[in-house]
């Protein structure tokens, strides 16, 4: 994809967002922030990045901190099992949802889940199919007026923070995703 056509797409999202929901909360602006100012290392580095996004929103390490994806490097044998049960800086990650996709995946009891963790001012990692059969792991943020919920990541290959507002629609068509939640631990 091209970067004028990146760029393009993500003013398309933002417009989208603004008219959805007015403004942006606190809240939104501040991971919003936080995810402009991070970014992706290496091309498979997503998932410890993500993970990195949510220590930087919960002020748990610095702006310039990027130790997660220099150990993880260009791996691609990586999974959300890597941060099952492990506590960083204080946040207990939780691996959620490992089921198989399919008919047959609770997508209701997925949804109330990242809803529940979102009233809990806790933000929500996915995963989520990016085309041609290649997987993105995003930070769900948020809710739009009309329920779906909002996720921001970085594009490794231009650098531009990128929004989606179709959260749920992306994943019935998925047919299921699996999450990683976390909760403040005690060191």
């Amino acid at each position: 994809m091209n970067a004028s056509f990146s760029v393009f797409r993500y003013m398309l999202i933002l417009v989208a967002l603004t008219v959805t929901s007015q403004k942006l909360s606190a809240q939104q602006k501040s991971i919003l922030e936080t995810v402009d100012k991070h970014q992706q290392i290496y091309p498979s580095s997503c998932i410890p990045s993500s993970i990195e996004m949510i220590l930087k929103y919960n002020n748990k390490v610095g702006i310039n901190y990027f130790n997660l994806q220099h150990g993880w490097k260009n791996r691609n044998d990586g999974s959300f099992d890597n941060f099952d049960g492990k506590t960083i800086n204080g946040l207990k990650f939780r691996h959620q949802f490992q089921n198989k996709r399919g008919v047959g995946f609770p997508l209701d009891e997925l949804y109330k889940t990242i809803s529940d963790e979102l009233a809990n001012r806790r933000k929500v990692v996915i995963s989520l199919v990016s085309g041609q059969g290649m997987w993105h792991i995003w930070v769900i943020d948020g809710k739009t007026e009309s329920g779906d919920f909002i996720a921001y990541s970085r594009d490794f290959n231009n650098g531009y923070t990128m929004a989606v507002a179709d959260v749920k629609k992306r994943v019935k068509a998925m047919q299921g995703t699996d999450i990683i939640t976390y909760s403040s631990s005690k060191k």
